[in-house]
């Protein structure tokens, strides 16, 4: 006897979107109900109306908004995907909504909710090197077999051009809470001041403490071009502040400043630690201001953002509280014209802390002016993306090598005046005989650069560890996918 073949979950995913009468707010909702009307007039329950019409900064951010009660019993799709999450199986690499690769989405930081697995210890010596590959791999950040499904499903319906406000509701999203923490509560307020009787919080500080105890998720709705107020509305009734601690919004072109500002940012998603705004092109220097009160912020990324500018990131990361307690530490904002004296201000007070810098994408950078701002962090700075900026050339690379040992990521694509990376890896080596730190391992995105396939081999032989392996990866390709991720 022979099984039947069970197809993976992301087949699993992508069938369930189903036609365009698929409905996951009745999967895990149940039956929609009627609208019914007490004798004071209150309603009992109204239905979810969908409007993707109304992502205008016009519009009101607080436009009235009626989520749908909880079904008095879970629903079997509810009580499969809540038997998922205790499931015993082996974690798998993450591999949905990478099926239509894009040049675009390769970045250091990306796959934004994507993080090693298993865990490295935050002292392991290792844990600026590549994957290995025998061991390790990508997966959702803090995530579980539930989450998983439901990644695969927003993936799937974002592949199919089927999503909308009426396929990612309330209940799409309660589900999505229910799978991070396995139904915990947060505590209740009371018992947070008998606590802490005698400290008093700042902002938003009380609402992220209550939920303290609860494990932090990552979700993604990478380039949900339909999204719209009712979604972000939707999250907000779902409570899925209360455990969501990485949201990547790249390219979700229906966000607004109004509903960065009134809702995201508004004291509903309080333990944000890492947010992506990347090439979400209607946000302004307004919401980028908006994001100092996310005090637990610790990554962004409003690269392509191109009505924002480089005055807005500085003037918020300046005021932000994560910038005096030298916890914001990867600040990524490509493409915004960033020049030598924007860069110089900006590291004038992260210098000490900052790990992840993208500035690409900016005739304006000078090479010298680089060499001199980029040594100030060369203390902490690991990850470095400066795409298509004219004034890098061999010489550049070089003088990075040796200012910057602890870079153990680097992306020069587009900087075609960089025909090797020799010079680079002879400033490591000049740096570590001078005693500095050296990473021990460098990955580098170079696609469009001037590095030939000949200079790259030639490089390669020259530099090995004591096991003849090559202390560097360059990708000249479209890959790279994944590849610099480290955390």
């Amino acid at each position: 006897l022979t099984m039947r073949e069970i197809a993976p979950l992301r087949i699993l995913a992508l069938r369930a979107v189903g036609p365009p009468g698929c409905q996951p707010e009745v999967t895990f909702g149940g039956p929609p109900r009627p609208t019914n009307k007490k004798k004071d007039g209150d309603t009992i329950e109204t239905k979810n109306v969908n409007n993707t019409d109304n992502n205008d900064d016009t519009t009101n951010s607080t436009t009235s908004f009626d989520p749908p009660l909880p079904p008095d019993e879970p629903t079997m799709a509810s009580r499969l995907l809540r038997s998922l999450r205790n499931s015993s199986m082996t974690i798998q690499p993450y591999v949905a909504g990478t099926t239509r690769a894009n040049a675009s989405d390769v970045d250091i930081s990306q796959p934004w909710v994507m993080a090693i697995y298993p865990p490295r210890d935050d002292n392991d010596d290792n844990n600026n090197s590549p994957i290995d590959e025998t061991n390790e791999f990508l997966s959702i950040e803090n995530g579980n077999h539930a989450v998983e499904c439901l990644q695969m499903f927003i993936d799937a319906l974002v592949e199919s051009g089927r999503a909308g406000d009426d396929r990612l509701g309330v209940h799409f999203f309660r589900e999505w809470v229910q799978a991070v923490t396995g139904g915990m509560e947060a505590k209740p307020e009371q018992q947070q001041q008998k606590q802490r009787p005698k400290k008093k919080q700042k902002g938003n500080s009380n609402s992220s403490r209550q939920f303290d105890h609860l494990p932090l998720g990552s979700l993604s709705l990478h380039n949900l071009a339909s999204a719209s107020i009712h979604t972000f509305r939707s999250m907000e009734y779902a409570n899925v502040g209360s455990c969501l601690g990485t949201l990547d919004l790249t390219g979700t072109h229906g966000l607004t400043d109004s509903i960065l500002t009134n809702v995201i940012c508004s004291g509903s998603f309080p333990r944000l630690q890492r947010l992506s705004l990347k090439n979400s092109r209607k946000l302004t220097g307004k919401a980028v201001a908006s994001l100092v009160k996310l005090r637990d912020l610790r990554a962004f990324d409003v690269g392509g953002c191109f009505n924002i500018h480089p005055n807005d990131v500085i003037e918020m990361v300046q005021q932000h509280p994560g910038t005096r307690k030298g916890t914001l530490t990867e600040i990524y904002a490509g493409g915004l014209g960033w020049t030598d004296v924007a860069l110089e201000t900006l590291l004038s007070f992260t210098s000490k802390h900052i790990k992840g810098l993208g500035i690409g994408f900016s005739t304006y950078l000078s090479g010298p002016g680089m060499i001199l701002i980029l040594t100030k962090a060369a203390g902490t700075l690991d990850r470095l993306s400066i795409p298509f900026c004219t004034g890098v050339d061999d010489a550049v690379a070089s003088a990075l090598g040796k200012a910057l040992p602890k870079l153990a990521v680097l992306d020069i694509r587009g900087c075609n005046k960089v025909y090797s990376l020799t010079g680079m890896m002879d400033g490591r080596i000049a740096a570590g005989n001078s005693g500095a730190e050296v990473a021990r391992h460098l990955f580098v995105l170079a696609r469009y650069s001037g590095i030939s396939n000949n200079s790259l081999e030639e490089t390669s032989r020259l530099y090995r560890n004591e096991l003849g392996e090559p202390v560097f990866h360059c990708v000249l390709d479209g890959g790279g996918t994944g590849g610099g991720v480290r955390r």
